[in-house]
């Protein structure tokens, strides 16, 4: 199994291209974190990103630590991109739940449906 260590170095604050539903989208090519919300980004820290090979299909994990005292109800959806950048799988993965409270760490991950993925773009929102 091949594991690759993401460090999450660069923080990246798009106000106007941003689309607000994502909220914080993180880039495993790049590995920047993306804000399209202030508020929610200075609530969230992220790390421990990594990657792994599951019968052919790449399997993406990230940490999530909620550094405010209150309960985060947030939703998470995984986009998946082959060597090139383009994306794979586009729109089958769905939005899913999670709830994050004060001062914990979650393990957010997803398992690639398409065996060309290669990089991963995992995206939080808040529940509206």
């Amino acid at each position: 199994m091949k594991y690759a260590m993401i460090l999450l170095s660069g923080v990246l604050l798009l106000s106007g291209c941003a689309n607000q539903s994502a909220g914080i989208s993180i880039d495993s090519s790049n590995q920047n974190v993306v804000l399209g919300s202030s508020v929610l980004g200075k609530k969230l820290e992220f790390g421990n990103a990594k990657t792994s090979t599951v019968n052919d299909r790449l399997l993406a994990q990230v940490d999530v630590t909620n550094k405010s005292g209150e309960t985060q109800n947030l939703q998470y959806r995984f986009n998946w991109y082959d060597a090139q950048g383009l994306e794979v799988d586009s729109g089958k993965s769905p939005w899913r739940q999670f709830i994050v409270y004060g001062g914990e760490t979650v393990t957010l991950q997803g398992v690639a449906l398409n065996p060309d993925a290669k990089n991963f773009r995992i995206s939080l929102r808040n529940i509206q």
